[in-house]
Parts: C-alpha cells; structure tokens; sequence
C-alpha cells in the first residue's frame, strides 16, 4: 500500500495479514542487486533560464521541479528515481527493465534496500483514458495508493549498504506478462524501495518512491496509427553586452558544448528517425553566429571593408542581437551578468572568448547537418513577448517579425510562428498574425476536450499538449528525460483509443534533462504512432473537413499571464534605442549595417525571458542606448555667444564638428521663439575629426531678443544630441521713429523747394534793372523811397 509514512504504520497493524499481503515483503534475488556509485545525472543537467520555457534558476535542472508539500515534513529517506524503462509501453510479452538510482537523504546507514516494481493494475485499478485523466493523475499526491507492489515476480533490485549522502544504482526486471490489463489506455507504472536503518526498521512501507506511466494499446490499433509531432524549441537568452558583444560567454560556451544543453538538443534532433519541427529563435542563431566571429563590439567602419558592421547583403553575416535575462524567471538582480562599465565589452573578451569561437564554431557546423529536411519554424525576432509590444509599441513586433537571420536563412527554408513559451496568447495576438504565420498555443487555452486544430477569425491554430510540457508526476522531477518521454506515451495512447483520434501535437519543454536521445526515440517506436512534422499531424487532424470555428474572444488568457507581460517603461526603453540606432545609422555615409544591427540587439530586451527581470532589463538596454548616444554626442554644433542682426534680416555663423572616426552627414536645425525664421543649409559631409562653418540666415519681425538654440541633426531631421543656445538681437527701428523722420525729410525738402521757386521768380521780376545797382544818394534819404541811379 502506498501512504504516507506516519499513517501507513497505523493502517498496516489494522489491516494486518491483508496489509502484508499488498505490500509484500519477498526477498529480492541477488540478481538486481547494485553497491553504491557516485552520485551522477543520467545526462548532463540542462541550463536554467532558457528563453522559451518557465525556466527558474534556482532550480539545478533548469526546469520545474517537485517540492516537498508543505505539511510533509517528513520526504521520503530515500530518494528513487527511473532513469529508464524499456520498453516504453507494455509489450504482449517479454521483460519490463527498469534501471535507475537510489540516493540516501539522510545521516544514517540504510541496508537491506530492496526495490520493487509497482503497477496500477488488475481489477482494483482502472487505467487513464483521457488527457483530463492523466492530468489529474500527475497531480496526485506522491503517496496516494495507485498500484501494488509486484513483489513474486521478476528481479527487484537490491542494495546492501547505503551510506549517508551515498547513490546507488539499481536494476529491475518484471515479465510483462505479470502485468494485467483490462482496458486499453494509460497504467500507473513505478518504483518502491524498502529498506531500514538504525532508527526505522524495514515495517514493510516505502522509504522512497518514483512514479511513472505506462500505456498499453493492443495491436488492434496498430493498423492505424496516431498522428503526433514533437515540436523542439531551440532557444536560450540572448543578452549583449553595451558595445554590442554578446554577453555571458561562460553560459554560452556551456551551452554550446559538448554536452552542453543546445549541443544535446541538435543530437537529440538527429537521432529521431523521422522529421519533426523545430521552433527556432533566429536570434540565438545569431548570436552564436557572433561568438563564432570572435564576438567583436559594434564597428562603425565602413560596411563591407572587413571592419564595420556587417550589412544585411553580406552572407554569412547574420544580425545581432540585444540585453536579456531568464524567462518568467529569477528577479530584477539577474545573476550579475553584464555588469560593469558601459564601455567595457561584455564577458566575451579574453582568453575564454577563444573557446567559445571553437565551440560556436562546432555547434553552427552541426546545425547545418540537422535542420535539413526538417520543418523549421521561426519565432518573432528575439522571441519578443507578443501580447505585451502589441499593447505598447505594435511597431516593434513589426519589427521582430521582419527580422531574418542571415545565418538561419542559409541552412534551410522556415515558416513564421507565433507562439510563447507557456502556450498563451491573447486574442490580439491571434488576429494580428498574418496569414502565412502558424499559431501553437495550449490546450489549457480551449478547455477540456480540446481539438488538435482551431480557426480562430479565420487563423489556423494548432493546439499542443500542456500534459506533455508538464512532464511525469512526482515525486520526481517531472522534467526527466524518461517522465517526459513516458507522458507523451501517454498522451499518445488515450488519444490512440479516442474513436476521435484527435491527433497529439508536443512542445517539449526546454528544462527537461535531455538524455541519451537513442532510448528516448527507440520508446517512440511503437506501431500504434505515426511520427511526423507539425504539418503532417496538422493535415491528418482535419482530412476533408474545416477545423471546429472558435472566436478568439473566448479563448482563456489567465489574469496570471497578463500580469506576467513586460511592462510599457522597459517597451518605451527598447523602442528609444532602436530609434537611437537608427539616427546613427542616418549618421554615418558609409555604414548601413549598424541601424539593423542594433535593432536586433534592442528586440532580445523584449524576450520572455525578460518577464520576471525587467528591471535589470532597463538596465541592459539603458546601457546600450548610452554607447550609442556617446557616438551621437561626437558630432557637435557650435556658434557665436551672441548675434546681432544690422536690420530685419541677416546671417551668422555656426561650425559643425565631426569627431568620429567615420564620415558623416549632418545638418542643423535652429529652433526659437515667434517673430524670427531661419534658413538653414542642406547636410553637410564631414570627413573624420573635420570642421565645417556654414552660413545660417535669419529673418526678424520685432527688435526683440530671441532665444536661439541650434541642433545637430541627422539627414532625417532627427537631433544628435549636441545643441547651441544663442541670443539673436535685431538693431532695427520701430515704424514710429521712421514715420517721424520720413515726414521731417519731407518737409525739409518741401522747404528747400519753395525756396527755389521764390528765387526764380525773384529773379524774373528784376529783369528789367539787370545790371543796375540800386544805393541811396548822399545827402539822400533811402527812407524815402527815391533811389539814386549811378550810370555804369
């Protein structure tokens, strides 16, 4: 019997001999036995904080995983877990194998280990046959009853010794033929270890415990197998550094590895023996792409030269990308990646840049050889959140939508889809996706009874299995490469024996353990499945018909994931530096890949990775826009500390000043109050480190001063960031004074002209005495009016 502990010694002394008899407590056979090993994953655990799955850091594997309830304060001594099971569902006949390890939590001894297969079947229990079900079923507690102990048959595993702290690997075999079954669909399958130690003898009840599923369907259903599609994102967080390297090279050179996370999923990819459809972000792509180069900062050089930025008409030269965090989770602090100055590069300089080249290198050589011939679908540049740049900058996912990798684009053909790492998307999401565009979105969205495909306004959207993206049920960590592989088994088996048949569509989450990828498809290999891309399940889903019409209104989009949405001051910090961007990009003659490239950097800011970091997000991005307002800030525009203009029009003076390395165009922009205008000249080129004076004319309308402020601006009129603030003063009079003085000047010459007029007709009237003198006579008197006349 499973329960829980503290109960389980009560109800064992009531049931007696009938409690015995469903516990069993046979000797295990040597056979299974297993000493203890080293504690070691049966595959490399995988990174946290990928971009595409709700990834916590906190957590070792990189994905969710199981706590303990808080009013169990006692887990299980003994920590079980299945690292195999082969085969995959039940077979008519044959051994079951299960292997595994054993691991002591406590600190004490424990010995005579033994542990038992356990199965939920025969007439007592009733197999799952439904998705509903085996949901309900993961969400069972770890220690409700839900099979017994196969305890006289088969070869349990057995331990002698286990020390404190110490792993041990185990061993089990069990004829499937002890298995019984009454009903096609999905058995509880799982393990039970006995044991004792100084302080808790062997009473019969689990010390530790693992569970799984196993699906049986009979070869009735073999003639027509299930349509399914395994859908692998590959995705990881992008974050660069401020001058445009990518940051956090440790991480990546991990994840590129070896054995690194994204090296096991192309694996994982290859070993499948049928097609199936990736989910790529194009900015990873990139952003390996980057690394592999040398992961050199932005160059402002001239494009095609070898130094400057790469353009978008050069091959093999993908675009960059920008700051990022851990999707929906971590908190604002982030893990202190990128911290620093703003112009040092990021972590990708030194000595371990080198080894990140190489294993780039290696990865993009590798992913040239899997993706071909497989459906490749690609995400909205940066895996932008959707439903959040809809509500504040819709342009933005105008952006991230027209977004290409260079690189990507070179492998393989791809398909736009949209789509989010917990399968949500809002109803404006759904309508703003253009036709071409594929729609994944999860089954939790439309309710129980979900079809695989939908038409929502007249969008075609698949439907994936949230039972699947969940994993196994616990108390394991439900994210392994078996609970995983088993679930989808699962999934598959109850939708087999649907008379529907509705086919199973599976994002696998990205946390999961990624293990040997030969097991995991070999337990894919049954008759009843019929393994295929995306599109071969999407056509099999709807033969002949249209898919059932949903209004996208209706569909669930919770309170959780709208308050989980990137916030409009982090959207409002993005958009500033892709507009930054662009104004460099306007800058510079030479240069046309930097505009771009800095736009791709600025749209991984928007990730959903950044959900639950959006404050270091800021961060990141602020640091970015400032490397580039610094380059901006190097062109200047200068004048006089004051002009005076000699009437109502006139000119002054203003010099432009280029300090960069590159040539540029730039021109000014005088802004002032009413009552003045400008006439500004057209762009000018400066060459590196010149200057360059030019005439500004200005025309007034009042003998006002007038606060002037020159800009620098690029050829599209947008400032650079240099300004020059200026009195402009005009020394014309007012009308006034000019009515007074026109009106003296005119009569003055009125005057003048009177003047003459009486002298010329003073003079007609003294013709006749021309030539004569008029005096008085001595003795005379002129008193009296007689002239004297004195002959010439």
């Amino acid at each position: 019997m499973v329960g829980p502990r503290k109960h389980a010694r009560a109800l064992a002394a009531a049931c007696g001999v009938l409690g015995l008899a469903l516990l069993g407590s046979a000797p295990a056979p040597t056979a299974g036995a297993a000493g203890p090993v080293p504690s070691a994953p049966s595959a490399p655990s995988p990174e946290p904080g990928d971009g595409f799955g709700t990834v916590d850091p906190g957590v070792p594997d990189g994905g969710s995983q199981t706590t303990p309830d808080p009013e169990d304060a006692e887990p299980d001594p003994l920590a079980v877990t299945i690292d195999d099971l082969s085969p995959g569902s039940l077979p008519a006949s044959g051994p079951i194998r299960v292997t595994g390890t054993v691991t002591n939590r406590t600190d004490e001894d424990w010995s005579s280990i033994r542990l038992f297969a356990l199965v939920g079947d025969g007439s007592d229990f009733a197999p799952l046959r439904s998705p509903d079900e085996l949901a309900a079923a993961a969400d069972t507690e770890p220690d409700d009853l839900v099979g017994y102990r196969k305890t006289e048959v088969g070869s349990p595993g057995e331990v002698e010794l286990l020390p404190a702290g110490a792993t041990a690997r185990y061993s089990i075999e069990l004829p499937a033929e002890s298995v019984v079954t009454t009903t096609p669909g999905s058995y509880w399958f799982g393990v039970h270890a006995l044991g004792s130690s100084a302080s808790e003898p062997d009473d019969g009840n689990a010390v530790g415990r693992a569970r799984t599923f196993l699906p049986w369907v009979p070869r009735r259903y073999d003639d027509t197998p299930l349509p399914t599609a395994v859908v692998l994102p590959l995705t990881q967080p992008v974050r660069y550094a401020a001058d445009g390297s990518v940051d956090d090279v440790a991480t990546w050179t991990r994840v590129l590895g070896p054995t690194g996370r994204l090296t096991r999923l192309l694996e994982l990819g290859a070993a499948s023996p049928a097609p199936l459809t990736w989910v790529v972000d194009p900015a990873v792509v990139d952003a390996v792409a980057h690394l592999a180069r040398g992961n050199r900062g932005r160059d402002l050089g001239p494009t095609g030269s070898g130094t400057g930025t790469p353009g978008p008409d050069e091959t093999g030269s993908p675009s960059e990308g920008a700051p990022d965090a851990g999707d929906e989770a971590g908190d604002e602090a982030g893990d202190g990646a990128g911290d620093g100055d703003a112009e040092a590069p990021g972590e990708g300089a030194g000595e371990p840049q080198e080894e990140s080249a190489v294993a780039a290198s290696a990865w993009l050589d590798r992913l040239r050889q899997v993706l071909p011939g497989n459906q490749v679908l690609t995400l909205p540049y940066g895996n932008v959140d959707v439903p959040a740049l809809l509500e504040h900058q819709p342009r933005l996912l105008e952006l991230a939508l027209a977004q290409r990798s260079a690189v990507l684009g070179d492998i393989t053909p791809t398909e736009p889809v949209m789509t989010s790492p917990s399968g949500y998307l809002d109803a404006a999401a759904i309508r703003a996706a253009s036709p071409e565009t594929r729609l994944l979105v999860t089954d939790r969205m439309l309710g129980p009874d979900a079809p695989a495909v939908v038409d929502a306004d007249g969008h075609r959207v698949d439907v994936t299995s949230s039972g699947v993206a969940d994993g196994g049920p616990g108390p394991g960590a439900p994210l392994t490469s078996v609970a995983i592989r088993q679930r989808f088994l699962a999934e598959a088996a109850v939708r087999a024996i649907d008379p529907d048949r509705p086919p199973l569509v599976a994002v696998l989450p990205v946390g999961w353990s990624l293990a040997d990828p030969g097991t995991f498809w070999a337990a894919l290999d049954v008759p009843w499945l019929d393994l295929g891309t995306l599109a071969e399940a999407e056509a099999a889903s709807t033969p002949g018909a249209q898919p059932v019409a949903v209004d996208p209104d209706d569909l669930t989009y919770t309170e959780t994931q709208e308050a989980l949405q990137l916030d409009e001051p982090l959207v409002d910090e993005v958009d500033g530096l892709v507009r930054a961007g662009d104004t460099l990009q306007n800058l510079l003659v030479d240069n046309t890949g930097i505009g771009g490239t800095i736009t791709e950097e600025a749209l991984t800011g928007l990730s959903y990775a950044v959900r639950k970091t959006q404050g270091y997000g800021r961060l990141v991005t602020d640091r970015s826009r400032r490397w580039v307002d610094e380059r901006l800030a190097d062109v200047t525009v200068t004048s006089s500390p004051g002009i005076t203009l000699a009437g109502e029009t006139g000119s002054f003076q203003a010099t432009l000043t280029n300090d960069l390395d590159q040539r540029v165009t730039v021109g000014v922009r005088a802004v002032s109050d009413d009552g003045i205008t400008f006439t500004v000249p057209e762009p000018v080129v400066l060459a590196p480190g010149s200057r360059q004076s030019i005439r500004i004319g200005a025309r007034t309308t009042s003998n006002t001063v007038h606060r002037v402020r020159l800009e620098a601006v690029a050829v599209d009129g947008t400032p650079l960031g240099s300004t020059d603030d200026l009195p402009v003063r005009s020394t014309q009079v007012s009308g006034v004074i000019w009515l007074i003085l026109g009106t003296g000047g005119g009569l003055l010459f009125l005057a003048i002209a009177v003047r003459l007029v009486r002298r010329v007709q003073a003079a007609r009237r003294g013709e006749a005495g021309a030539g004569r003198r008029t005096t008085a006579g001595a003795g005379g008197s002129a008193a009296e009016g007689r002239p004297s006349f004195e002959a010439g």
